[in-house]
Order: structure tokens, then sequence, then C-alpha cells
């Protein structure tokens, strides 16, 4: 009897002594999570799950962490183990889904949360906030664009102008005296730029003297503040940025196109996704001599710095469709672009031409340009036109290519990166060959259709 009631209170003193234990892991995962300590505070909350594995709080407490710490999967993960003990798990997933840019998930989050009693209205003002603005996005993720990147770099904002190499017909960019962006047209004869007001003005050259500035039309000018403006070479398409509550945040890029008839600019719009960002987007230049585009971004960049992203600009808009929710985020936000089309993508090709067969676009001088095949007159230039598209949709090919084996040799071990990078770099010099020929092959139709362009007229 006696030896029982030792057992009895051996067992009764390593339970307290236990409990003891756990009772101060527990204050001090509370401790360190409150001094925002999230990877201390996550191990120790891995240490009291492990005891007690279906503890509401503590898998509560570590999705918390994993959230603040950045590791989403695991975060949604363990709010979903906790259970629904805790109404603010709502909430946070709501914020976790608006982070992946999944704005449909983030709504059923949120209004979860909303429906649950006792919440501050301070609170309940952001959850509504949260709820348009996923709305708005969710709007945005129905058309994202596909780009065909060709590569990324991050500099910093004074560098922009130096860095962008464009061809004469592209124009000039640079910064005046005051910091602002200047864009001059291929002809020197007319500069835009936005003022000290963030208005776009425009400048007229007058033999050698440059006009006062004049403000383009309201139409234009219509948020608080616009920037970095750039004229296509047809002279009436307008890129700027612009600062506007329907946009996603910050500048977004707009579009917009000078009727030469009614001498009015069309109602900007905006570019959408990928494009735009709730960072600031800054500007967008298509220099269609070289078939080459550079967006410039603040989003993935340090402060003070601006990420370019240099693309080959499409006459056809292609949308993805029938996509993971976690592709179409990473496509959206341009997180390291991964061109290789999973199995189950496709391609929606859209195009704004009634005559889809025979759409095209091509420049013959300032203010001729070419929307079918059928508006050559010459047939050696129509024909060297059809051998472009071949060549150009070649080269399109090899830059998705050329970005899958990037992404793969940036995943690779070192062993696989050697084996990768010959074939890496072969492609990258069978594409600087093929974009020489498709210039040159540009140059040549041009050429041809001039003549007899000039000889007809």
């Amino acid at each position: 009897m006696r030896a029982i009631m030792k057992k009895f209170w051996i067992i009764i003193l390593f339970s307290l002594s236990f409990s003891a234990i756990s009772a101060q892991t527990q204050a001090s995962a509370d401790a360190l999570f409150q001094a925002a300590d999230y990877a201390t505070a996550q191990e120790q909350y891995a240490k009291l799950i492990k005891r007690y594995p279906k503890h509401a709080l503590y898998l509560y407490r570590y999705a918390r962490c994993a959230q603040e710490l950045g590791d989403y999967a695991t975060a949604l993960s363990y709010f979903e183990q906790s259970g629904n003990r805790y109404d603010l798990k709502h909430y946070h997933v709501g914020e976790i889904y608006m982070k992946l840019w999944q704005p449909e998930q983030a709504i059923a989050a949120y209004e979860q949360y909303l429906a649950c009693a006792n919440i501050a209205e301070e609170r309940r003002m952001r959850v509504q906030d949260q709820i348009a603005y996923a709305e708005k996005l969710q709007r945005y993720m129905r058309r994202v664009e596909q780009l065909q990147i060709l590569d990324t770099m991050e500099v910093h904002k004074d560098s922009l102008a130096a860095i962008l190499s464009l061809s004469s017909e592209a124009g000039q960019l640079r910064f005046n005296a005051q910091g602002e962006f200047v864009y001059t047209n291929q002809r020197d004869d007319r500069r835009l730029w936005a003022d000290s007001a963030h208005q776009i003005v425009s400048s007229i050259r007058l033999l050698d003297q440059w006009t006062e500035p004049t403000a383009l039309p309201q139409d234009v000018n219509f948020s608080p503040a616009q920037a970095n403006p750039y004229v296509l070479s047809d002279g009436v398409t307008l890129y700027f940025a612009a600062c506007d509550s329907n946009g996603l945040g910050g500048y977004d890029i707009y579009i917009t196109r000078y009727n030469t008839t009614t001498e009015s600019y069309t109602t900007p719009e905006n570019i959408g996704l990928p494009y735009n960002s709730p960072a600031n987007d800054y500007f967008l230049i298509v220099d269609e001599n070289q078939q080459v585009a550079y967006l410039a971004s603040d989003r993935h960049a340090k402060t003070e710095h601006v990420r370019i992203y240099r693309f080959i600009p499409s006459l056809e808009k292609r949308y993805w469709r029938n996509i993971s929710a976690d592709s179409l985020s990473a496509y959206a936000q341009l997180k390291w672009y991964v061109q290789a089309t999973p199995q189950e993508d496709t391609i929606i090709i859209e195009d704004t031409n009634q005559d889809v067969e025979t759409s095209i676009f091509f420049v013959l001088n300032d203010s001729v340009v070419y929307t079918r095949l059928e508006d050559f007159k010459s047939h050696d230039a129509k024909k060297k036109f059809q051998e472009w598209e071949k060549l150009h949709k070649q080269l399109e090919a090899d830059c998705i290519h050329l970005q899958d084996l990037r992404f793969q040799y940036n995943e690779a071990q070192e062993h696989e990166q050697k084996k990768l990078a010959p074939t890496i770099l072969q492609l990258e010099n069978k594409q600087s060959q093929k974009n020489i020929e498709c210039n040159q092959l540009l140059y040549e139709i041009q050429k041809l259709e001039l003549m007899h362009f000039k000889h007809f007229d």
C-alpha cells in the first residue's frame, strides 16, 4: 500500500512539474510573440504543439508566427488546424490571401470575419476597404496579359535614362535640371514631361526656340498626379503614369490616343495586369524599331530603386486562362516571370481588329500605318513581311524556351547548372542573331515599300 501511494505521489509531482514547464514555455512563447521575435516564438510554440497537438491556441499562434515570417502556406495549414475558436483567424487568412493575390479566397475569409460579433469599428472599416480592393483586384485578374520577358534588372531611380538603350526612332529620355523625366520625340520638335504640379505638359520647337510649356487637356491630367509620358512612333499613342483611386495603388500605367480629327485625347485607360501593381509603376516604353519594350516599377525593388522589365511587345493581347490560382498570381505580379507553360494553361488570343486573318501592324512612316497585308503596294515587301512574321514567331518561341531554361538554371544545383549553361548561351546567341535578322528584314520591307509608295504617289 505504501509503495502504491509513493508511486501515486511521484506521478502527481511529475505531472505538476510537466505542467509548470509547459506554462513556462507558453509564457516564454507569448512574450517572444509580443516582442515580434516570431522565429524564436515559433520554435517555442512548436514544442508546445508537440506535447498538445490539438491545442487551438498553440496552433493559432504558430500560424501567426508563420504569417509574420512570410511562410503563408504553413500559416494557412495551421490556421485550418486551429479550428474556429478565434475569430481573428478569418481576418488573418484574408490578409494572407491578399498577399498571395488570390482575391476570391480573401473575400470569402473577410466575409466570415465580418459575420463574427464584437468587431471593433476601426477593424470593420479596414476589412470593408480590403474587400472593396479585393473585388477590384479580382476584376483586373480576369485579364492578366502574357508578357514575353527577356530579362529584368534593378537600378537606382536616377540611372533610368542612362540605362535605357533606345533607337533614334523611339525618341530620347533624360532628366532635366529639376529632376523631371523628359521625353523628346524622334523629330526633336516636341517634348513632354510632368511639371512640378505633377501635370503633363508639352513644349514645341519653333526654329531654335522651345515654346512655353502648356498642360495637356484635363482628360489626360485627370488625377492628382501624372508622370513619365511617352509617345509611340505613330505620334498619337501616349503612355503615362497616374495616381488614381480606380488603379491598383501608387502610380499605374495608362494609355490614351490623340484624335487628329477632333484634336482631343481619348479617355485614358488603365492597361491592367501585369503592367500595374499596388506598388509604383512608373513608365512603359515601346521601341518599335528594336521590337523591345521596357516597364519600370518599384515592385520587388529596394528603396529608391526600380526594377526594369525588358520584354517583347506583342501585336496581339494574350490572356491567361484555366491556370491555377498560384500561377495566375505569379504572372500577375511579375514574380520572376516563368514563361514555361503548364499543360493545363491555355492562352486566349484577343485582337481588336475584325479581320483577324489579315490583321497586322506595320509602320511605314510617320503618317502611314498598315493594318492589313492587302495594304502593301509592293509584292516583294509583302512577301518579306510574311517572312518577318514567321521569323518573329520563332523568336518569340525561343524567348519562351530561354526563359524556361533560365528558371531551371536558377532552381538547379551547381552540377545541373553546368549542364544547362552551354544550352542557354547557345540559345542566347541564336536569339541575338534572329533579332538582327528581324530588324534587317523590317528595314528592307520599309525600303521596298517606300520605293513603291513614292513611285506610285
